[in-house]
């Protein structure tokens, strides 16, 4: 197991890596290259002598792999993704704001989805090609190719302004734990954020499971006398948990993703809110580091995968071995 769990560190820390490169990369792509920053802040005062001088200050004009050593650097070792000419601060101290208040909205909708979506996927396979099994599976397609806006509008004015009457937005400033001082503000994102997951998780569990049930240790289970039920969550459940986590892992940066867009409509001041300002105003260091750190908790959900498939499924340690 030790021999497993270091393959995938090693795997996930050159994915970062070549992430950090990527991400160091793209400001070289801007309007004015890596000088961007330079006529952002001087604005009308940005003649060359001007940004030639703000560059040699603020290091922009060192080789672009002395600049790619300092960077990996100060992120590896410092955890420091940067600074903000826009708003003169760290991209650390502006993130670190936000970044619990979006952990806790995308936890929660984790934790429904996981609650609600494995026991549907499953009742709608062992009721297979039945009304409920119908029902489940045209809503389920209806959310998942519903665009995430679309459903946070439909549900605001739904629940908003009509009966029952729920907070339409989080309060402002609030701190990150206020999801448990006041739930009632918050139901409407977590239940969009909720159900955007739900769909897709369910539709996954109910095709692993309808899998796993036609297999020769199934048929043997009720050659036995096993009973449906007995059959279902003893054998078929557990050998279909294993894509399922999977699954769990790739579906943050989807998770991360769904909340930028449903912090932005209920205006909820999570890091999806500071994402879109910073890409407004071309603070391009903050929407950077935002990427990396999105990058390695999604690196971080791989890894607690890999490591729970594995305790799961002992085969897959044994293939990999091999």
């Amino acid at each position: 197991m030790f021999s497993y769990i270091l393959r995938r560190l090693v795997q996930s820390f050159v994915v970062l890596l070549i992430v950090i490169v990527m991400t160091f990369s793209l400001p070289y792509f801007q309007p004015h290259g890596i000088l961007a920053p330079a006529f952002a802040v001087l604005g009308a005062r940005s003649t060359p002598l001007n940004v030639h001088v703000w560059a040699v200050q603020h290091g922009l004009t060192q080789s672009y792999f002395v600049r790619l050593y300092k960077y990996i650097d100060q992120l590896l070792l410092h955890f420091n993704l940067g600074h903000s000419y826009k708003q003169s601060l760290s991209v650390r101290s502006i993130i670190a704001l936000y970044v619990p208040r979006t952990i806790w909205l995308a936890l929660s909708s984790l934790i429904f989805t996981v609650i609600i979506a494995i026991p549907l996927g499953i009742f709608q396979a062992s009721r297979r090609n039945t009304v409920v099994d119908y029902a489940a599976t045209g809503t389920a397609f209806l959310l998942y190719a519903m665009p995430a806006f679309l459903l946070c509008m439909l549900a605001i004015d739904a629940f908003g302004f009509h009966w029952p009457r729920f907070p339409i937005s989080p309060p402002s400033g609030v701190a990150p734990w206020a999801i448990f001082t006041d739930p009632k503000a918050f139901i409407l994102p977590v239940g969009c954020l909720t159900l955007l997951s739900v769909a897709g998780l369910s539709r996954f569990m109910r095709g692993t499971v309808l899998e796993v049930m036609v297999q020769d240790y199934v048929r043997t289970a009720r050659a036995k006398g096993c009973g449906s039920r007995r059959v279902l969550w003893r054998h078929a459940f557990r050998n279909a948990l294993g894509p399922i986590v999977t699954i769990l892992g790739l579906s943050i940066p989807a998770l991360f993703g769904g909340a930028l867009i449903v912090e932005d409509v209920f205006n909820y001041a999570g890091l999806g809110v500071q994402t879109i300002n910073a890409a407004i105003t071309f603070d391009v260091p903050t929407v950077l580091g935002i990427t990396v750190l999105v990058s390695i908790f999604t690196l971080l959900g791989n890894l607690m995968a890999d490591v729970a498939l594995g305790l799961i499924d002992p085969r897959i340690r044994i293939e990999g071995a091999r």
